[in-house]
Order: structure tokens, then sequence, then C-alpha cells
């Protein structure tokens, strides 16, 4: 419990000072959106290519893992989209729903609570199976996404094959993982000035992102207030999010018979709170992101209780 507030209390900090900031006219809306364009173009893909980068990808990943992850974000993911829709909400703010409350901040948060609390052994579990989170939600969200705006006639001259080919492999996230795992199956390590440099600008991932967010919190809980009906697909998200995920992953782990550690690294990585990384995503699709500030509040203060049962209930 020490371990998981010292964790957490330092992201409600940086929100905190990024409220403070946000008070200032030279912080204003305009100041967060930048920022959020450098942690999505720079800061967050180079985080990502560090710790792919850093894995020993040799020893694979148990075929009832990979399963049992696939399956319980995508049906989290279909729960979130559906309780949006079920709240009459359009499908663009729907699929920001699914991928909000579907995706945790497991690297961040995820990778070293695992070390922290299972053991180091489990570090390799830990980061493969953050990286399939990762890679999975987004591409998800960047298919649903593009489909979406194929339908209402955007870029209708692009063949839909290349235009998911752009989007999601062009994505800069996913061209971090891809760049990642490269270096990590090529077995090589960087040269140090390369790695450190990489590493110094994913370092700006966290902290910018949570500045950004507590930027727009004070705007964001005003919209709320003008507009009740977003709760309903809010409290979903979180309900999904800390009780849906972590029941579906310990009923997939049972099921599947998922070999340990990867049965453990996977049920702690589907009980996180959201990151501020699904509002730097939703934020560069301007949909659902105001309400994606409340979901990462919520969950990360929640998680303060939940996280702890999960963890007494590991397989």
């Amino acid at each position: 419990m020490g371990d998981l507030l010292g964790r957490i209390l330092p992201v409600f900090a940086v929100i905190a000072v990024g409220v403070v900031a946000g008070r200032f006219e030279r912080f204003g809306e305009r100041t967060a959106t930048v920022l959020n364009d450098l942690v999505y173009w720079v800061a967050l893909p180079a985080l990502i290519f560090t710790s792919v980068a850093g894995a020993d990808l040799s020893a694979g990943i148990p075929g009832s893992a990979l399963v049992a992850t696939i399956a319980v974000l995508l049906v989290a993911y279909a729960l979130g989209r559906l309780a949006a829709r079920l709240a009459r909400r359009p499908r663009g703010e729907a699929n920001a729903a699914g991928l909000v409350a579907a995706w945790g901040n497991v690297g961040y948060l995820g990778i070293p609570l695992t070390v922290a609390v299972l053991g180091p052994a489990t570090a390799f579990a830990a980061s493969l199976t953050s990286t399939l989170h990762t890679a999975l939600a987004i591409g998800v969200f960047l298919v649903v996404a593009t489909l979406h705006g194929r339908g209402r006639g955007e870029e209708g001259a692009v063949a839909l094959p290349l235009l998911l080919a752009r989007r999601v492999l062009g994505n800069p996230v996913v061209l971090g993982i891809g760049a990642g795992a490269v270096v990590a199956l090529a077995g090589v390590p960087l040269p140090r000035p390369v790695a450190t440099t990489i590493a110094m600008l994913g370092d700006l991932a966290a902290p910018g992102g949570l500045f950004a967010l507590g930027i727009l919190l004070r705007s964001a809980v005003g919209a709320l207030r003008e507009a009740r009906a977003q709760w309903v697909p809010i409290a979903a998200a979180v309900l999904i999010k800390l009780v849906g995920m972590p029941l579906l992953a310990l009923a997939a782990v049972a099921w599947l018979d998922v070999p340990a550690p990867w049965a453990a690294v996977l049920v702690v990585m589907c009980a996180l709170p959201d990151a501020a990384t699904v509002f730097v995503l939703t934020a560069q699709y301007r949909t659902w992101y105001r309400e994606s500030t409340a979901v990462v509040v919520l969950t990360t203060v929640l998680s303060l209780l939940t996280l702890p049962v999960v963890l007494l209930v590991l397989p």
C-alpha cells in the first residue's frame, strides 16, 4: 500500500500543478494543446521505444497469456463502447469511451508496481504485457476512428487498406513500438548517447501529459456539469476499468490456464487506473477528451481502494 501511494500521489501532484498554472493566461488551453502535441509526437513514442527496446524478447510469450490479454482488452473496449452507445453518444465518442475503459496506466505505473509487488522475475512478463496492451488499445482505437471517418467521407479518394496502414502504422506510438521491437530482436544495444537522449525525451511523457490534463481539468469540470448525460458513459468506463477488467482477467487466466507469473501480471495490468496517455490520444482526435480527464482522475483516486483488493486475490 505504501508503494502504491508513493507512485500515485505524485500523479495528483503534477495534475494539481497544472490546475494552478491553468489559472494564469500564459498557461491556457493553447499551452495544453502544444504540450499535448509534444507528448504525443515525441515523448510518448520515445518512452515506449525505450521500454520495448530494453526487453528480452527471446523467451517469447505463452500462447494462453497472449490470447487472454487480447480477449480481456477487446471485451473491455466493447463494453465501454456499448455503454456509450446505450447512453446515445456518437460513434466517435463511443470509440474513445471504449479506449478509456480498456487502456490502463500499464507503462508508467504498471511495470514498476508489478515488479515491486511480484518481484524482479516478473519484469519481462510485465514489459511484454504492457507493450501488447498499448499496441492493441491504440490499434483498435485508430482502426475504428479511421473507419468512422471514412464513413463520413473523410479521405474518400484513398483506398481503405492504404488509409488504415497510414493511420495505424504511421502513428507515432506504433512507430515507437515497432522501432523498439526491431532493436530488441537485433540484440544490439544502442550507443549510450543515443539511448540517453531517447530516454530523456521519454521522461517528458508522464509529467507532460499530466500537466496538460491539469490545465484543462477546470474547464472540463465546468463542461461536464453542463452535460450531465456524459456521466453515464464516464461512470461505466470507471466501473469497467477498475472492476470489470480485473474480473475478466481472473476468469480468463483460470479458464485458459495461463502459467505463472503471466497470470498474476495480466490481472495487475488489467486492474490499473487510466493514465494521462488516454487523454493525450483522445485530445489529438478532439473527441471525448474532456470526459477522459474525469475518468483519469476518478480511476486514479478509486484505484487506491480497488488495487489492494485485487492484489490480495492474485492467482
